[in-house]
């Protein structure tokens, strides 16, 4: 078992409070935006809050995924932070032990969006992930944050 971190930043020209208001409702919104990647969320426990559970279920673009059951540890919205642990599917089981996400949003002086995703996994091998899946696993959770940011780009009175 090997532990280890990654993380990665997106700079988004939409207002912190629409941007994290939107991601709050990613369950009904991403479903809609990204449905090649993304089928459904389902909610199994919880109302949004700490302990919350979630089952994202993949769509056709994602091959050789088929879902994640994710637990929401600590939901901040007055510091704009959630954290959460991937409890079964994707690569738990198979490459990985655990994998802990923390996704933090800060305003940036332009009146944006900075969102920092940093992901930390323990490997069932005895070697770290790859490069290349490090970036899918924290890019799977950017990415639903940039097609979040290009819906409220499109439409300007969404999450007002």
């Amino acid at each position: 078992m090997v532990a280890g971190s990654h993380s990665q930043v997106s700079i988004a020209p939409v207002a912190l409070a629409r941007l994290w208001k939107a991601s709050a409702d990613s369950r009904n919104l991403i479903p809609k935006l990204i449905p090649d990647q993304i089928e459904s969320v389902d909610l199994l426990e919880g109302n949004g809050g700490n302990g919350t559970v979630i089952q994202i279920n993949f769509g056709p673009a994602l091959k050789g995924l088929k879902y994640v059951k994710n637990k929401a540890v600590a939901v901040d919205n007055e510091n704009y932070v959630v954290k959460f642990s991937v409890v079964e599917g994707g690569d738990i089981g198979t490459k990985l032990k655990s994998c802990n996400f923390e996704v933090k949003m800060e305003a940036t002086k332009e009146g944006g969006t900075k969102t920092t995703v940093k992901v930390d996994y323990d490997t069932l091998g005895d070697s770290p992930l790859s490069q290349e899946d490090a970036d899918n696993i924290v890019g799977g959770v950017l990415g639903q944050t940039k097609a979040i940011e290009g819906h409220l780009q499109a439409n300007l009175d969404a999450y007002a």
